[in-house]
């Protein structure tokens, strides 16, 4: 059989054993680096969904996603909420074998993602002309699908980090940072969980309802298994009138071998 003699099944373990929970071997949206965070709570109530693609040799990935985000009228905490409520996906056989994956549900080809949410804290907002800074905790839920097939881990996952933004004088320009922690679940008994760095650095420019982003981010886990995933990512958001419409580019650069497109729009609600 394909499966046993591909990871040399002793025969008796669970199939889900053989697998590897790390971003190198699972779909491009299991394990995804967060979105910076840039000292800055978004300041918008809103709804919204996006159409995404994601290629690689061996895996073309197509998802939608859906946001939500709820600020106080004070513009000091906001929640977060995106969910993938449908995936699509073509993997090789060669990407199959190399993931490890489960021959029961090999021609599976739909699936649907897990809940990321996440809160932020605006911090010493008197300070805002100088410096913003933030706190953010985030969670994500194993609600997706088809992990014999390597696209979501089945396991949850946490992060904590601080964004900041140093605004240059005269300009629309301010540098972006974040740095953080991020942890998941594993499938190995000697470690049941990976700890890793989060980080994230670039530069964003505003101007009369456009925003743009453009900055490196990742996580280093410990275990060095696929666990270290680095990218950049170009940010494009506008505004006009009750929509903000967006617009995104990302690229793998470690452990990370996609490049992804995303469009879709964000539907402002009142406070």
């Amino acid at each position: 059989m394909w499966w046993s003699n591909n990871v040399n099944w002793d025969g008796q373990s669970h199939w889900s054993k053989y697998l590897i929970l790390s971003p190198k071997y699972m779909g491009p949206n299991a394990l995804s680096v967060p979105f910076i965070n840039n000292g800055s709570i978004d300041s918008l109530s809103s709804i919204g969904f996006s159409a995404n693609t994601h290629f690689s040799k061996g895996d073309n990935t197509q998802n939608l996603v859906l946001y939500g985000n709820y600020t106080t009228k004070q513009n000091t905490i906001s929640v977060d909420v995106q969910f993938v409520p449908f995936e699509t996906f073509q993997l090789s056989h060669e990407k199959k074998t190399e993931r490890k994956t489960f021959y029961l549900d090999y021609y599976k080809k739909k699936t649907v993602g897990d809940v990321v949410a996440s809160t932020t804290i605006q911090l010493f907002q008197k300070k805002r002309d100088k410096i913003q800074l933030a706190l953010r905790l985030g969670i994500r839920m194993p609600s997706g699908g088809l992990l014999t097939m390597a696209r979501y881990a089945d396991v949850p996952s946490y992060w904590i980090d601080i964004g900041g933004g140093l605004p240059f004088k005269n300009s629309n320009w301010k540098w972006i940072g974040m740095a953080g922690f991020l942890v998941w679940q594993t499938n190995i008994e000697k470690h049941r969980q990976n700890d890793a760095i989060l980080f994230g650095s670039g530069f964003e420019w505003n101007k009369k309802g456009l925003r743009l982003q453009a900055y490196a981010a990742g996580y280093s886990g410990y275990l060095n298994n696929g666990d270290r995933p680095t990218l950049v990512r170009v940010n494009i958001e506008k505004r006009k009138n009750n929509k903000v419409y967006i617009f995104r580019l990302q690229q793998g650069l470690h452990d990370f071998a996609y490049f992804s497109a995303e469009a879709g729009a964000r539907f402002i609600l009142e406070k």
